[in-house]
């Protein structure tokens, strides 16, 4: 039947004034053919398909490098503008969602009519945080400060990495296993128990290491940017004379405190006082009434006069 159509489909080429050859006619019948076959045995090739594989996770080139980044903007503004950039920032990161940037911590110190400092740190996807510091600039220009400071470091951890997706892998053959000789080998209940106990240890390791593989990725995803704010220093401050203001408030409080001091060793001393009065006015009042007849001095005695010869 194929060859049939096949010269017939020669035949009409003929007809129309084309010289065929034998391979074009089989390459003009091909189509055909392949479409007779798809019709008839679609279905056949269809159970007779094999059944997809499991996806497998692709692996990671030998020279792939895991770099985890880390950033430091210092800055310097007006003690007054300090609070507002401040809180810009963090809504900014806020604004952006989890997925781009998440804030670590944020703190503010200090009096904005004299001093303050402050700190933010956040964790942004590098290409969001890119944009993120290209715009501080003009921020904080606007904010009539400047940036004082710039730093980068980088955390390779493309070692750690490798090793632990290669120890996460032989963990998963190990389980794979164990599960096999688990299921196909039904022996004695000590010996099932044995392996249930290996199969949940391994289990147990991989969940652990999975956790450490998701943290390294995601500092590598994620970079760290650590905001410094300080004010500028002024000649004159809100705090300027405090020393004297507390020196002349704490004035009133010295004196009441000596005045304080002075009462005590009174309170202290005057018990003593009143007993040791006491004790001398009694001597006196029985030296008195006694006639001085025990206080009195004895006079020397004087030596008999010598008789005459």
């Amino acid at each position: 039947m194929r060859a049939l159509k096949a010269l017939a489909l020669a035949a009409l080429l003929v007809g129309c004034g084309q010289t065929v050859t034998p391979s074009e006619s089989t390459n003009a019948a091909a189509p055909m053919m392949a479409a007779e076959e798809r019709a008839s045995g679609g279905e056949a090739q269809d159970q007779a398909a094999p059944s997809p594989q499991p996806h497998q996770p692709s692996q990671q080139p030998q020279d792939a490098s895991y770099l985890a980044y880390t950033y430091g903007v210092s800055m310097e503004l007006p003690a007054a503008n300090v609070a507002g950039l401040m809180d810009a920032h963090v809504r900014a990161c806020q604004q952006a969602g989890p997925r781009l940037c998440q804030l670590i911590s944020s703190s503010r110190s200090g009096d904005p009519e004299s001093a303050v400092s402050g700190t933010v740190e956040i964790r942004g996807e590098p290409t969001w945080l890119r944009r993120f510091m290209d715009g501080l600039s003009g921020q904080v220009g606007a904010a009539g400060g400047r940036i004082t400071g710039q730093t980068t470091a980088a955390e390779d951890l493309t070692r750690d990495i490798v090793d632990t997706e290669a120890r996460l892998r032989a963990s998963h053959t190990l389980r794979d296993r164990l599960q096999q000789l688990l299921a196909s080998r039904p022996g004695k209940l000590s010996d099932l128990l044995d392996i249930e106990r290996e199969l949940a240890r391994v289990q147990g390791e991989i969940d652990s290491t999975e956790s450490q593989l998701a943290v390294m990725r995601a500092r590598v995803d994620m970079s760290v940017l650590t905001l410094t704010y300080s004010s500028t220093a002024q000649s004159i401050r809100s705090d300027t004379f405090k020393p004297l203001g507390d020196a002349l408030a704490g004035f009133l409080g010295w004196i009441v405190i000596g005045v304080a001091s002075i009462v005590t060793v009174i309170a202290i001393l005057l018990p003593w006082v009143v007993v040791i009065w006491l004790i001398v006015w009694l001597v006196l009042t029985l030296r008195r009434r006694m006639g001085g007849r025990f206080f009195k001095r004895r006079p020397p005695e004087t030596p008999p006069p010598a008789a005459n010869s």
